[in-house]
């Protein structure tokens, strides 16, 4: 991306009905067009030089410098003390769809663009207000759906991963240095390459990009969610115990076996992290039809794949040999035997249940009361290791698979490297090996990019962010 000449806008609150719309402005023109649409509550207009920074303004929107579009307040905020680095206009409008559309169509035509997704936070990782991790957490922290989700992004946005991959980066750089240095005056009076230094350097930067993944593994869970497979045998209730920890309606519910076809999927919170709830189809040897039968093995795809599965069975009939054959594939550290309709009498006693399911952990519950509700979803914060993640949300940093990606690249690089000053390799091998190295590090935050590299990363934001 070249030089910034134009100025966007576009609406930056979420489409439709609402008290309150914000739209944004920023680039060069966005004060110039501001004067011309804006009106004190006076009636007197704003010269462009007299906009003051952080200031609040009331008045009205006026289209050919007449009629009132709307009663506005408008904050100005100069560059490059702004969101942007650029001079910023916001001004909030009432959120009528209407309203929003003239005012934006108003600005247009006074000389501003539509944004694109991202762009508001693309230039201002452009024009040096935050790197290119802050500016991916600025996403995460918009699209976050629970309380530890929000605490990630946040430490990101502050700087958290960005600082330690910088120091990386400089002392890549250092490294690089010395050895052109090398390179450049070898027949100058000067310090030969410390190669057993630099080796202690490289093993250093290898545990840090170690300890860096160390949480990789938890950085699924985190953006996506724990995926909580609900499966068992036909009519045992998964449905309803979907519906109930969904709490609303989402599945059919019916007393015909085999109602659930395809895999129903619903993001949840639940003290403070993000649960995958899946209802799949019931279990059984023998399916209804074709399509049924399609819908067993999606149950147990999808219940191969999940982090937790929530076995459920009929607690009013004895358990069926459907119910006994699947729980044998089942890994007992990550199941959860839901006992359900314990409102109807009990087909079978503790001591029964202990005797068919041994070493199987098992919560009581009636999907149609409700009872056991809770104890169910204090389980599934168990069982999600909530104490581990809340640990890592504040101690460690948890990467995109792009940060993985790059930083497996760095600890293989280091490697390579160290394995190169152990032989005796020439510096100008060692100096193509190290700007390798320094490339990764610097597309983690930006001192390096393409604009294909931008154009993927800020494509997944909203528009008017």
């Amino acid at each position: 991306m070249g030089a910034i000449e134009h100025t966007i806008a576009s609406l930056s609150t979420p489409p439709g009905e609402a008290g309150i719309a914000v739209i944004r402005v920023s680039g060069a023109d966005a004060l110039l067009i501001l004067s011309k649409i804006f009106r004190t509550a006076g009636g007197a207009s704003v010269a462009p030089g007299r906009w003051a920074h952080r200031k609040l303004y009331h008045g009205f929107i006026v289209s050919g410098g007449r009629e009132a579009l709307d009663e506005v307040v408008g904050a100005v905020m100069r560059g490059p003390d702004s969101y942007t680095g650029e001079d910023v206009v916001e001004i909030s409008c009432h959120g009528s769809p209407l309203i929003v559309e003239a005012i934006l169509e108003l600005l247009f035509s006074n000389g501003a663009k539509a944004a694109e997704a991202g762009e508001f936070t693309k230039r201002a990782f452009l024009n040096g207000k935050m790197d290119l991790t802050q500016a991916e957490a600025v996403c995460d922290l918009i699209h976050a759906r629970s309380e530890l989700q929000r605490k990630v992004a946040q430490r990101q946005l502050e700087g958290a991963l960005s600082r330690r991959i910088n120091a990386l980066a400089d002392e890549t750089v250092s490294l690089l240095g010395t050895v052109e240095a090398s390179i450049d005056f070898a027949e100058e009076d000067i310090e030969p390459l410390d190669r057993t230094g630099a080796r202690e350097g490289l093993n250093g930067q290898r545990r840090e990009t170690e300890d860096l993944l160390a949480g990789s593994s938890f950085s699924r869970p985190f953006r996506e969610g724990i995926r909580v497979a609900i499966a068992g045998p036909v009519n045992a209730g998964k449905s309803s115990i979907f519906n109930m920890i969904v709490g609303e309606q989402r599945a059919i519910v019916t007393e015909i076996p085999g109602t659930t076809r395809d895999v129903l999927r619903e993001p949840v919170g639940i003290g403070g992290l993000l649960f995958l709830i899946q209802d799949t189809a019931g279990l059984r040897e023998k399916a209804g039809d074709s399509i049924e039968a399609i819908g067993v093995e999606l149950a147990k795809d999808t219940t191969t794949a999940a982090d937790i599965v929530l076995f459920v069975i009929d607690g009013s009939e004895a358990p069926s040999a459907d119910a006994a054959s699947a729980l044998k594939q089942l890994p007992r550290d990550r199941t959860i035997i839901v006992v359900n309709k314990i409102d109807l009498p009990a087909a079978f006693s503790d001591h029964d249940h202990h005797a068919w399911f041994p070493e199987f952990y098992s919560v009581r519950l009636s999907a149609r009361t409700g009872e056991g509700t809770d104890i169910l979803k204090a389980r599934l914060l168990e069982c999600a290791c909530t104490d581990e993640l809340s640990r890592i949300a504040r101690e460690r940093v948890v990467l995109n698979s792009r940060h993985i990606g790059l930083l497996q690249s760095a600890r293989r690089q280091c490697a390579t490297i160290i394995d190169l000053l152990e032989r005796g390799e020439g510096l100008e091998i060692l100096a193509v090996e190290i700007r390798e190295l320094l490339q990764h590090y610097e597309s983690m935050t930006g001192r390096k990019y393409s604009d294909d590299l931008l154009d993927s990363i800020f494509s997944r934001f909203c528009i008017g962010k």
